[in-house]
């Protein structure tokens, strides 16, 4: 069967007709369904462990309507609640979370700030009050009395013996009393009396030292007497003011917070004092609005449905959260009111969206990520800190129950690279949300895909579109997927043609499709200079590439580069020089390790078809080498195979070929040709070598039968084709190709396995046939001259 002409209206960028719906999603698109689904499902089931991960192609929605698709379903569930730590009075480096309805964190927080502001004044207020001074003063008074009570009894008593109390330099005598009730020494009294007296004074001395024992006593007692009544003074406000606290927050489980929050401000009343005593000397108390604070680490407050966050720098800390310091007098400190929450905290009871290549990006983010799935906790640590020295007053929070699902989004590359094959990732992320490449250009992808690309450009730009407009995007999408029968996913890479054209066309309510052509040309005149300096180089000779005329041995393979923001294609020469020899092909690339193992593989594959053909009742004598001409960056894949192999040939059967004709295509070991990728680039390479010398009418591309849906050429070759200026053809097996290339019949051979001689395997075989016999002839000249010697 020979070569098959292709008509330009199956090559070119099709024009879809398209029906529009009322509405439509990305998600609706059969490309999205299945990811769809398992959302769906991932989100709905509570069991640990079926956490989603969404792969498909860049640019697909595949964030961007993930978390579209997140949004709807949550809209509508209620809010998750807010956690706050609170100070645990009994071991301040391990503050306790607290778990609230959404918003009730806030209100506490308030609330408290109100209540230690409210307590300092009401303290203040009660101990400058009349009835506090009144007991303080009577407490005083009482114990003043009873000291100054025992003091003037023994006063009398010692009079009674004529004895006095004095003060001295060292503190109380007791000495005999003159008529004035002065001192005088023991000296002065009588001899016969002075026994008596300084034994009663002896006695008085140690009712005076029992006096003041037991006033040093009433003197500590009348401290915690003060104390009581100072303690039972704030209980009594502290209590007034924080009634208001307990009824509107002790139903959240804080009841035994409060208990012990009113302790441990009758145990700390000095922080409540000025900030300075009578001498100067600072308070150093903690003050009680950082002592007493709320750490609202979780707010929820303004949320009507669960959160969805979506951490961008998944690293440890941003999903784990940190510690604060501040900066003291000597040394950093810190508290618990320094604890920050991360994108667990901020996700709990919710989702948590990350990227799979930022969180492969932190060595230690993905482990302890799987640790708090596992253990349905997430706990605020410092590993940086490790093997440090320790901050004083560093807080050690309690962990934080966790209840939330985690969706990570990547590349398929990236799943199936690493993710996939972790046994901890097996078990935690048990939903895979699969983003097809393409789907089928069928009536209903269609209807949806052009309904959601009108909606978007009317959110990007503003204004409207013509259906026609769609249409060619549509038939955009099928070039960028290289199958006409079936759309491109990556629905994003629209958008940039559309904002394109509505800048550049500023005054225009409504985008046609001369906007958007415009546009794509604009895209492509920016980001084509590499491919123009290789067509310059073509047409100027550089790269020696020949659109006319026959050669043997010599054939236009077909190439692609992709630099990231343009692909193109371009033709590259193929040749082959065979000679005498029992080497079979021999693949320069290869040999200067110049060619990868595909490429190599695709020699080898032509050596097994050759083997096929003409071998089958003698070995294959022959040497031919074949090479890129002009390539200097190496050489990757097998899709030269089919113009290697029948470079080949024509220099076996010494067979000129067609040079104004290129191919592309793999070949198998029976001949056949099979499907390669790039096929519209390459089609269009060749096209603009050919025009910039001339098109004459004769010039061409053959492409696999495979590749025929893949032909989705410009709009430029689609006209030359139309034209009769430029030609394609599709071919199944190399045999048409041969023709094609030399006009001559490819040939089948008789039951004897010899070919017709005016065909082309027909040459070849003669030429074998001449090279063995050459061999034979040498072999058995070099067998003569050694039995002669």
């Amino acid at each position: 069967m020979p070569a098959r002409p292709v008509k330009a209206d199956k090559v070119g960028i099709p024009r879809f007709k398209w029906k529009a719906r009322k509405q439509a999603q990305i998600f609706d698109l059969s490309s999205h369904e299945r990811a769809r689904d398992a959302l769906e499902f991932g989100l709905q089931t509570e069991e640990p462990g079926f956490n989603v991960f969404v792969l498909g192609p860049d640019r697909a929605g595949r964030m961007t309507e993930t978390l579209n698709y997140i949004r709807q379903t949550l809209d509508g569930r209620p809010p998750a609640p807010d956690w706050v730590y609170l100070n645990n009075f009994k071991r301040t480096h391990r503050p306790k979370p607290y778990r609230l309805p959404a918003g009730t964190g806030r209100r506490l927080r308030d609330a408290l700030e109100g209540f230690v502001a409210g307590l300092r004044a009401a303290l203040k207020q009660t101990f400058e009050g009349d009835r506090y001074q009144e007991d303080v003063k009577s407490a005083q008074q009482r114990a003043a009395a009873e000291a100054e009570g025992a003091m003037a009894q023994l006063r009398a008593d010692a009079a009674d013996q004529g004895l006095g109390i004095f003060q001295g330099e060292h503190g109380p005598v007791i000495a005999p009393a003159d008529a004035n009730g002065g001192p005088v020494g023991f000296d002065t009294i009588p001899p016969e009396e002075r026994e008596t007296k300084t034994q009663a004074a002896q006695a008085i001395a140690e009712r005076l030292n029992a006096i003041n024992a037991k006033a040093a006593k009433d003197r500590a007692a009348l401290v915690d007497r003060v104390a009581d009544i100072t303690r039972d003074a704030a209980r009594d406000t502290c209590k007034t003011l924080m009634q208001p606290l307990i009824e509107s927050f002790g139903g959240y489980g804080l009841n035994r917070w409060f208990v012990e929050l009113e302790q441990d401000i009758l145990d700390n009343l000095r922080a409540f004092g000025p900030a300075q005593d009578m001498k100067g000397r600072p308070n150093t108390a903690e003050p009680p609005e950082r002592r007493y604070a709320v750490n609202l680490l979780v707010d929820n407050g303004d949320l009507t449905h669960p959160p969805i966050v979506l951490e961008s720098t998944p690293s440890y800390g941003h999903l784990f959260g940190r510690i604060e310091y501040r900066p003291g007098q000597t040394h950093l400190e810190t508290d618990f009111t320094l604890i920050r929450a991360g994108a667990l905290h901020r996700a709990n009871g919710g989702v948590l969206v990350l990227r799979a290549d930022a969180l492969a990006a932190d060595p230690l983010a993905w482990p302890a990520l799987v640790g708090a799935l596992r253990d349905g906790q997430v706990r605020i640590e410092e590993p940086h800190r490790q093997g440090a020295l320790p901050v004083i007053g560093a807080p050690s929070p309690k962990a934080i129950d966790l209840d939330l699902k985690v969706v990570i989004v990547g590349t398929p590359a990236i799943y199936y690279g690493g993710y996939s094959r972790s046994p901890d990732f097996q078990t935690l992320f048990k939903v895979k949300a699969d983003i097809a490449q393409d789907m089928p250009a069928n009536a209903a992808n269609l209807a949806l895909y052009g309904t959601v690309l009108r909606d978007r450009v009317k959110g990007c730009t503003g204004r409207g579109i013509d259906d026609g407009a769609v249409g060619y995007l549509l038939g955009m999408a099928t070039r960028w997927n290289g199958d006409r029968t079936r759309l491109s996913a990556q629905i994003e890479r629209l958008d940039d043609i559309v904002i394109e054209a509505s800048a550049r066309n500023p005054g225009k309510k409504k985008l046609t499709e001369a906007d958007l052509v415009a546009a794509h040309a604009a895209q492509l005149r920016r980001n084509d200079r590499i491919e123009g300096h290789s067509q310059d180089m073509i047409e100027r000779g550089t790269v020696m590439i020949a659109t006319e005329g026959e050669v043997t041995g010599q054939i236009n393979a077909l190439t692609v580069r992709d630099m990231g923001d343009h692909a193109y294609g371009g033709p590259s020469r193929v040749t082959a020089r065979a000679s005498v020899g029992r080497h079979g092909v021999l693949n320069i690339e290869r040999q200067v390790d110049m060619g990868g193992p595909i490429q190599q593989k695709g020699a080898m594959v032509l050596q097994g078809y050759l083997s096929g053909l003409f071998a089958r009742t003698a070995p294959l004598s022959f040497n031919c080498s074949i090479t890129f001409e002009q390539n200097y960056g190496g050489v990757e894949g097998d899709s030269a195979s089919l113009a290697e192999l029948i470079a080949v040939l024509s220099d076996l059967g010494g067979v000129p070929l067609r040079q104004d004709l290129a191919i592309t295509g793999s070949v198998n070991q029976r001949g056949e040709s099979q499907a390669v990728g790039g096929v519209h680039h390459k089609v269009e390479g060749f096209f603009k070598a050919c025009r910039r010398r001339g098109l004459t009418g004769s010039q061409g591309v053959l492409v696999p039968q495979a590749n025929a849906d893949s032909l989705v050429v410009d709009d430029e070759t689609a006209a030359a084709i139309r034209d009769g200026k430029f030609h394609l053809y599709t071919i199944r097996h190399v045999d048409e190709a041969l023709e094609l290339f030399s006009g001559l019949k490819a040939g089948k051979p008789n039951a004897s396995g010899t070919y017709p001689e005016d065909t082309f395997y027909g040459r070849v075989k003669r030429q074998l046939q001449g090279f063995d016999n050459a061999l034979f002839r040498r072999e058995a000249a070099l067998v003569r001259a050694g039995e002669a010697e």
